[in-house]
């Protein structure tokens, strides 16, 4: 399958996948515009999506685009290890001592 690039030049699925849902839904819209196209005997016709389908089709797909490309900016991709959730443990009474847990025995 072929990706389209994202803003950094990496090739990005999630874009694809969101490009793709604003294109069926812009055309769905367009083609709902027309109605029906009749050539000869042939005929076929369009009817409009439904607002809440467009908006969940759309909003779910643009919502897993926009996370993902949080969590890439959050935690860079370049480093060797996954960031910790879990705080340090600590036994100084320093300053710069943040987001760990100090732990006072007295």
């Amino acid at each position: 399958m072929v990706w389209i690039k994202n803003t950094e030049g990496k090739k990005d699925a999630m874009l694809t996948f969101a490009l793709i849902a604003f294109g069926v839904v812009t055309l769905n819209i367009l083609l709902s515009t027309v109605g029906k196209i009749t050539i000869g005997t042939f005929s076929i016709n369009f009817q409009a999506m439904q607002a809440s389908a467009m908006t969940a089709y759309l909003g779910a797909t643009f919502t897993a685009y926009v996370s993902r490309r949080w969590t890439d900016k959050k935690y860079n991709e370049d480093e060797d290890e996954a960031p910790s959730v879990i705080p340090s443990v600590s036994t100084e009474k320093s300053s710069d001592a943040k987001n760990k847990i100090r732990i006072d025995n007295g």
